[in-house]
Formats: C-alpha cells, structure tokens, sequence
C-alpha cells in the first residue's frame, strides 16, 4: 500500500470515528427539568454536571491533613478553585459566555446556573456529563405571620413555651456552629454569638450578611440566643450562629442564589455543625428526586452537617415544596405545632405536612425571638418551628429524640426534644 493511499485510509477512519461520536452524542436521550411547576424564572436553568466528569471540592479533601476548621477550609478554597477553573472549561467549549453565567458550584457538586436559550439548552442536555437540569424559580421565605414588635429593652430573660417543649435550653457546644442560610443575622444584637469573622458570614444578595428583615435574626434567637439575663433564651444557649443572607429586605430570592449559599456552607463548615434553612417554595410533584437543592443538600448532610427545614406554611402537602420535600440521612424537615402542642392549622399559614417528607414537629406558634435593631418579636409558621430542631442537634450531636405526638389527618407527627 502505497503513502497516498495510507493516508486516505487513516482519514476515512478517522473521519468515520467522528461522525460516529457526534452521531452517538446526538442520539443521547436530553436530561430534562422534572417539573415545570411553581415560579419558574425564564430561561434560567441550574445545571450539574456528574462527578465522575469533574469531582466537587468536598470529595478531594484529604481529612487525614485535617484537625480542625480552619485547615479544612483552607483545602476546600484550594480545591474551589481547582474545581472552577474545569468548570470555566467546560462553559467555554459549551460556548457559554459569562454574561450567561448567574452562579458557578463547585464545593458541594459541579454545575452552574445559566441563563440560555432553549437552543443552548437541549444542546447542553444531550452532553453524557449532564447529570441533571432543573428550572430555576423564585423562592420567598415561607409566609409568615408578625405578631408583635418589641424595641431593644432590659426587660428580664424570658423562657419561650416552644424551648420548654424542645427539653429545656443548655448551654451550647462551642465547636458546634449552626449556619443560618435565610435574610442575613442582626450582627450586633447583644442577645446573639453571632459569627462575624470573614470568610464565614456571607452574602448572594448584595450588601452585607447583615439583617435587614428581621426572619433570619428571630430564626437565630430560636436556635442559640444567649443566657445571660436579657431577652430570651436559645435551645442551644449561646451557640455560634453564622449568617448566609441569600433573600434581601423584602421580596423573594431564587434556588440558584440559595444553592450558592448552600455551597458556601459547604465550603467552611465542619463536621457536626447545624444548617438552618426556613425557606422554601412550590416544586410540584417529583420534588423529592428533582428538586434544584437535592445534590447540594445530600452532600452537605453526607460531609457530617445536619440539615434543618422548614416543611412550609401553606396547608399544603410538603412533598410538592423545596428543600422541605427532600429525605435523607442528616436532613429533617419540621412542622408546626401550638404550644399547647396541637397542630397549627390556620387558613392563612397553616403548616404543610406529610410524613414523609415531614420527620419531626416543633413549636412554631407565637414564638418569642430575637429580632431587628437589638429588639424581639412574635412571629408564627414553620420557620420558627425549624430552629428548635437545630438547637437540639446543635446540643445532641444527633437527631432529636421524640416526647410525644401530635395527629393531624390522621398521621402522628413526633415532637422534637433534646
């Protein structure tokens, strides 16, 4: 055979191997969103990537150089970084530019929520090293209702019925931190131990992880508000609660924002500590497969971080509504009930059940917290129920234990204690 013709050869096969593989590619069955339920924002898609393609950073750490939180986060930004720059790559040779890029993950899995065409969209889905493609929709803190407004005063401690119904306050352990991913924390209130060295406290919405809503600092009294003769009094008295403000003053935020916030956590958290998430929104079915959160959560719970969710306050069943909807080992999600431990069924912000999806049930009824400004407040829904739960992880290292039920349709939900 002559040069010419060995030439013409390895060409034709070549040729042929390509066809065959942009041929195959083509014929790959898309990756879809499950649903197209709840507030979809248009055109907006978080995207992950398998990782057997590209490893997130929690899965490269080396736990053996490990001894404490600080070396731990100094491997996951070294890994972070490692991870964002596969995943630039892989944007690039998708043909993705940054104006399309709203939020890159790299700590918990791989993926970036995008905002593309529906062209670019079922391109990318066809891709072997998609794993999943979800809609991104709006999110609000679930809905609340305010009772009463108290200004900063030097009125005596009060004991809160719902930290009475959780076993009692203790004092908190100070290696366990309890992240609360929801309107930022009061970062100065006197009542609150609150985290505020950098890189810890963080903000997806602009300005600061400073509270300017008021939900994420009644959320952190619940949790870890301190003993010390002022105010009210925590679960986990005087735990180190870290700020993740992922909703601005007012209005609603988006899954992307708070799977970015998710990450962050998993980025500088440490085995045993508490993540809070009051917060939620409506999926429709296949929630507890499909959910935009779903990898970000499990591998935050698997990396030894217990999980504490709001199941939502609409009279609704909580399969259908995000992150509540998500089962797992280290993930739990909570229900509301009165202090007269009877379930909280109000027309306007009546809790959601099921169970599952829902593990436990707390006081989340005109609940007694720290608030705005150095002040207190009454707030009721499922997103005070919630913190009483990470308390009592925060104190036990462990899930709650359970001191009776409350029935609601015929189901009996176990009150969480310590």
């Amino acid at each position: 055979m002559n040069k010419k013709i060995l030439v013409l050869s390895v060409l034709s096969i070549l040729f042929f191997t390509f066809c065959k593989h942009k041929t195959n590619e083509l014929e790959l069955a898309p990756v879809t969103p499950q649903s197209s339920a709840g507030e979809i924002i248009p055109n907006q898609y978080l995207v992950m990537l398998n990782p057997s393609f590209i490893a997130p950073a929690r899965e490269r750490l080396d736990w053996s150089q490990i001894k404490n939180r600080t070396e731990k986060a100094a491997q996951m930004e070294n890994f972070n970084a490692v991870v964002a720059a596969q995943l630039n790559n892989w944007l690039e040779e998708m043909g993705i530019p940054e104006s399309q890029v709203i939020s890159r993950y790299t700590a918990l899995q791989v993926g970036a929520a995008l905002n593309i065409d529906a062209a670019t969209m079922e391109r990318i889905s066809r891709r072997p090293e998609v794993a999943s493609i979800e809609n991104d929709r709006v999110e609000t803190l679930p809905p609340f209702l305010i009772e009463d407004k108290k200004p900063a005063v030097g009125d005596a401690q009060t004991t809160p019925c719902g930290i009475t119904n959780a076993g009692g306050s203790a004092p908190a352990n100070v290696d366990r931190w309890i992240w609360i991913v929801d309107s930022g924390i009061d970062l100065d209130h006197p009542d609150l131990n609150v985290v505020t060295t950098a890189p810890y406290p963080a903000t997806f919405v602009g300005g600061t992880a400073d509270d300017c809503n008021g939900h994420g600092t009644h959320v952190a009294g619940t949790a870890g508000a301190i003993n010390n003769t002022i105010g009210v009094i925590g679960v986990a008295a005087g735990a180190s609660v870290v700020p993740v403000r992922v909703f601005p003053c007012t209005g609603g935020s988006a899954t992307s924002t708070i799977v970015s916030g998710i990450n962050h956590v998993g980025t500088y958290d440490y085995p045993g500590d508490v993540c809070n998430m009051s917060l939620g929104g409506f999926y429709g079915t296949g929630c507890a497969t499909g959910s935009g959160y779903l990898s970000a959560i499990n591998a935050l719970a698997a990396g030894g971080t217990r999980c504490a969710i709001a199941s939502g306050n609409n009279n609704a069943n909580a399969a259908n509504y995000q992150p509540g909807c998500i089962n797992g080992t280290n993930i739990f999600t909570v229900a509301n009930m009165r202090c007269n431990k009877t379930w909280y069924n109000d027309p306007t912000y009546g809790s959601n059940y099921g169970r599952p999806p829902v593990d436990w049930i707390a006081t989340g009824t005109s609940v007694y917290s720290t608030y705005l400004n150095g002040g207190y407040a009454t707030l009721t829904g499922t997103s005070m129920a919630t913190p009483h739960v990470a308390g009592i992880m925060q104190l036990r290292n462990a899930a709650p234990v359970s001191s009776g039920n409350v029935s609601y349709l015929g189901v009996n939900y176990p009150i969480a204690v310590r």
